[in-house]
């Protein structure tokens, strides 16, 4: 490729605009194609402007390839803008300010632009790893450290609120730092625990520790050893409960241990080779739409699917999805208020490791599969085929093994059991075999799971207790949409763009793949009301990200978490408004080979 092509394809994607505008064309719209010039047209009516978006890969499941060279008209004249121009642009149109006041927009003005500048920077500081990203195979925390992007479909995918550029290098997984854990010492009268395991926080902080065991002997009776973040470290000593607790005796800092630990895609987990745990903690960080605070009923959730996992009937469901697991959190903690109040700012969830050693190799997080290089806007996934020249018949035998490694499972799991997982792209993890294929799949983080009306039926009384404490079961209308989110629009339809936009095949072809394969699995299914919601709904319901945003609101603590789904066009239904040119990728189908040559439009 000469110089000047490569410098044209460069140029041609740019994730700050994919990220935002795919957020606003869904949830704002609909905004027309101009299928002429391949453009999407946002009007302003008040000011008779009109912003154009180029798009390299229009799809139907509502994730588009945008290309950079966004145009104003107005007046008779059309000229270019940059990303920066057109988000004020934006937040000046009617339906957003309609939604928001000034303060707001500014705000969100901020965490946009600063977002941008930290995915700028970063793109910058891996360039040179860039090949090794989206081409080389991938051990699990080289998959986890390089989701570069963030978010696809959010305004704002790298903003990080109140981390400075010291804590991103030190704390960030894309900068791929390591570091230690803080340890205190903590009266037991203030500490909160949650167990769904016999094992003891005792024993399970002690296989933490440092192997000279430096901290081992400051602890005085009566208290326990528990970890900490090192960037939270620094919140807890500003907390005024925790310097009261502290200059009480109650709480002691120990120090720091040895520089063993990595972030994970999400921040908040941290990793070590070294360790049978991985660490989710509360950080008071705000990471798209949510301050990173671990809430009391999230942190009892790991350990009560613990104990119903180990039971009947969820142990037939295991043995019957022998190549699927979920990451257990059997125990959580946090330390308490003098009356006995958990912080949320000191939540810890222990979560299971079971990548060491041998069983790291081609372990990859499903949103950095599916992640856009900065220098093409194909996915790893693609790139990834198409350098053992795949084509339509590897394409689909790879959606298909997705479906039935990751997918089935997680489907089984609320159409038998009332069971549902939060499965986006960053909480499911895929081990590839030798042919790049999915052969066995993990779901993390039981934060995110919740039951249905049919799993007090299911699965007995324990779950009673469960269910009133934790805040769990959504009604059956909104967790059907919530599931579905998550395991269909966010990861399985972002598997069909990624697949569809590198001309593999058709996007028609894996959405007839997709129905198909819902269709035999109705037939078998006790409780079959995501997939007729799928299959029959008119419309399916995604998430505000962008209004989220824009209105600053804490998903996390919302009252109402239905309020922040908007509805989309159902690209399931087999009458889907579709244009002409949704079958097209970045390239025409004619020639599979030249996916590098598309310059921007």
């Amino acid at each position: 490729m000469t110089a000047q092509r490569h410098k044209q394809v460069t140029e041609s994607f740019c994730a700050s605009i994919n990220a935002f505008y795919n957020a606003l064309l869904r949830e704002c719209g609909p905004f027309p194609l101009d299928p002429d010039s391949r453009r999407f047209v946002i009007t302003n009516d008040e000011s008779n402007e009109r912003l154009t978006v180029p798009c390299r890969h229009h799809s139907r499941t509502g994730r588009h390839i945008l290309g950079t060279a966004l145009a104003l008209e107005a007046g008779g004249h059309t000229r270019p803008i940059s990303f920066s121009e057109s988000v004020d642009w934006c937040l000046n149109h009617p339906s957003l300010r309609r939604v928001s006041d000034r303060q707001s927009r500014q705000l969100f003005r901020q965490r946009v632009l600063s977002s941008q500048q930290n995915l700028q920077q970063t793109h910058s500081h891996l360039q040179n790893r860039l090949d090794r990203i989206f081409h080389e195979d991938a051990a699990f925390i080289d998959s986890e450290q390089s989701l570069i992007n963030g978010h696809s479909i959010h305004p704002c995918p790298k903003d990080r609120g109140n981390m400075s550029e010291s804590d991103t290098l030190n704390y960030a997984p894309e900068y791929g730092g390591r570091f230690p854990l803080a340890w205190y010492s903590v009266d037991r009268a203030c500490l909160t625990t949650q167990q769904g395991t016999r094992q003891s926080v005792e024993c399970m902080t002690a296989s933490l520790l440092d192997s000279d065991g430096s901290c081992r002997a400051a602890t005085a009776p009566g208290q326990v050893l528990i970890p900490c973040h090192p960037f939270q470290h620094r919140q807890w000593q500003a907390h005024p409960v925790i310097q009261r607790l502290q200059q009480a005796g109650k709480i002691r800092f120990l120090g720091l241990g040895r520089p063993d630990w990595q972030a994970t895609s999400s921040l908040r987990a941290i990793w070590s080779e070294n360790h049978d745990w991985m660490l989710k903690f509360s950080l008071s960080v705000r990471i798209t739409n949510s301050i990173r605070h671990l809430q009391p009923e999230e942190a009892m959730r790991g350990p009560g699917l613990t104990r119903l996992l180990d039971r009947e009937p969820l142990t037939r469901w295991r043995r019957d999805n022998p190549s699927f697991r979920l990451l257990g959190e059997p125990v959580s903690l946090a330390l308490c208020d003098e009356e006995g109040v958990p912080l949320p700012e000191t939540t810890i969830v222990f979560r299971e490791n079971p990548f060491r050693r041998e069983n790291t190799h081609r372990c990859e997080v499903l949103a950095s599969l599916l992640q856009d290089d900065p220098r093409t806007g194909l996915s790893r996934l693609a790139l990834r085929l198409l350098a053992r020249n795949a084509g339509n018949r590897e394409a689909h035998r790879w959606f298909r093994r997705y479906l039935d490694v990751a997918v089935a499972p997680l489907l089984e799991a609320q159409s038998e059991y009332g069971l549902l997982f939060g499965a986006h792209q960053q909480n499911l993890i895929l081990k590839l075999d030798n042919d790049l294929m999915p052969c066995f799949a993990w779901f993390r983080d039981c934060q995110g799971t919740g039951f249905t009306s049919q799993a007090s039926d299911k699965l007995g009384k324990s779950l009673g207790p469960l269910i009133r404490n934790s805040g769990n079961q959504p009604p059956d209308e909104l967790g059907i949409r919530l599931f579905s989110y998550y395991l269909f629009i966010n990861s399985t339809f972002n598997v069909i763009t990624s697949l569809a936009a590198s001309g593999l095949t058709g996007e028609g072809a894996l959405l007839r793949q997709l129905r198909h394969w819902l269709e035999q699995k109705r037939s078998t299914a006790t409780d079959p009301g995501v997939i007729d919601y799928l299959l029959h709904s008119q419309q399916l319901h995604a998430k505000n990200n962008l209004l989220c945003c824009l209105q600053a609101l804490n998903e996390n603590t919302l009252e109402d978490i239905a309020s922040i789904y908007h509805p989309m066009v159902n690209p399931l239904l087999t009458n889907h408004p579709a244009t002409d040119n949704t079958e097209k990728g970045l390239h025409d189908h004619d020639d599979q080979r030249d996916y590098q040559l598309n310059a921007d439009l």
